[in-house]
């Protein structure tokens, strides 16, 4: 897996790291690159500019964007949902559903949300049981349709309405009156990307960045790619180095960002996709002994993540409005109760939180579901007028 090397690592020190760290999924070693071009260097200052200048604007309190109008409204009073989450145990999954269990709700129906534990068979067997249970509809959350395939048409054949949702299509499905996808990878790679401009705008045309790949879905593996890429243009003479995991192997993460930053000593930045995730990267860089040599940049705003933002562990956050996401995709099981085509969740609606900015916000675990710290939810009536409910 050959990866871009920072510029000021000798190429034979370099090749006895990266044997240790390629052992354990780190990439990033490889060889000598030559020194960087002037217009290199230029378009690296007008990238940080750039990045500053987003993450000027994603400070602020961000603006709800409009919701398209449902043509012939729903009656959901007292119809039931299964909330599929591909892992409860992450708090911004559950949070999502949440969101679904508060938007149906207001609109009369109920939900109930099962824990697929990032476990193919445990995602099948919550479907199964939605079936079982006779619901009219299952939103799942962040699942591939390729991971359930059979247990998700056995739904729809049933005639229970399936949003495949926080993934795009996959496995050769395509969405017919019973299933469809409610795709938000464009919303996810923005905010993959806006990682990147986050860690450039602090740290300009001197950062070397270690990217932490999460390879979860199809989703999360694409959102990392665009992240990366987005980072080389915006400064191509900037250092840039991964790492990859998944949820099922979090317990060896330490281990693999201690080697990649072994291997890469003149990191000083490292960009970890989600909170949840920033506890086993702090280890493995205490272990490195680059405590105080990196800032972390992360995003979804988890309680813990903007703690350690408050108190200095953590440079950035970029926030995830939770249940403002919920309501996103119960907006695509309401479009297609309506016969409506699903669309995608391309609107990308963050906040940055910094220490310049979080030190005023009430962080504790009530007030993270809900959405004070992103100026209130005024989209809530947008939504239920978009639905027609009174």
């Amino acid at each position: 897996m050959s990866r871009p090397l920072f510029r000021s690592r000798p190429a034979r020190a370099l090749a006895a790291s990266a044997l240790a760290a390629s052992l354990l999924g780190a990439c990033g070693a490889g060889e000598k690159v030559a020194p960087v071009s002037a217009e290199a260097t230029a378009a690296g200052a007008a990238g940080v500019q750039q990045a500053k200048e987003s993450l000027a604007g994603w400070s602020k309190a961000p603006t709800w964007p409009k919701v398209t109008p449902i043509g012939k409204p729903v009656d959901l009073t007292g119809k039931k949902f299964t909330f599929v989450a591909l892992g409860d145990q992450i708090p911004v999954i559950h949070a999502v559903g949440v969101g679904v269990t508060e938007a149906l709700g207001a609109a009369g129906a109920t939900v109930k949300i099962c824990d697929g534990k990032f476990n193919p068979t445990a995602v099948a067997d919550c479907l199964k049981a939605a079936g079982d249970e006779k619901v009219d509809g299952v939103i799942s959350a962040f699942v591939d349709y390729q991971m359930a395939g059979p247990a998700f048409d056995a739904l729809a054949a049933k005639g229970v309405k399936v949003i495949v949702g926080g993934v795009a299509p996959s496995g050769g499905r395509k969405a017919d009156a019973n299933l469809a996808f409610y795709d938000n990878t464009p919303r996810v790679s923005a905010l993959h990307e806006a990682m990147s401009e986050a860690a450039i705008a602090d740290g300009g045309t001197s950062t070397n960045v270690l990217w932490v790949r999460l390879m979860d879905s199809t989703t999360t593996t694409g959102a990392s790619a665009q992240g990366i890429a987005k980072f080389k243009a915006l400064c191509p003479s900037c250092g840039i180095a991964e790492t990859e995991f998944t949820t099922a192997n979090v317990d060896k993460l330490a281990t693999s960002v201690s080697a990649a930053l072994v291997s890469n000593p003149d990191t000083n930045a490292v960009i970890v996709p989600v909170d949840s995730f920033v506890p086993p990267v702090l280890q493995g860089i205490l272990s490195a002994k680059f405590a105080g040599k990196v800032k972390v940049f992360s995003s979804s705003s988890d309680l813990a993540g903007l703690q350690r933002v408050k108190d200095g562990q953590q440079t950035t956050d970029l926030g995830t409005p939770v249940l403002f996401e919920g309501w996103k995709f119960a907006n695509g099981m309401v479009q297609l109760l309506a016969g409506q085509e699903v669309e995608k969740g391309s609107d990308f609606v963050t906040r940055a939180f910094t220490k310049d900015n979080v030190g005023g916000l009430t962080l504790d675990a009530k007030t993270y579901l809900t959405d004070d710290w992103f100026g209130g939810g005024a989209y809530k009536q947008t939504f239920l007028s978009a639905w027609g409910v009174k």
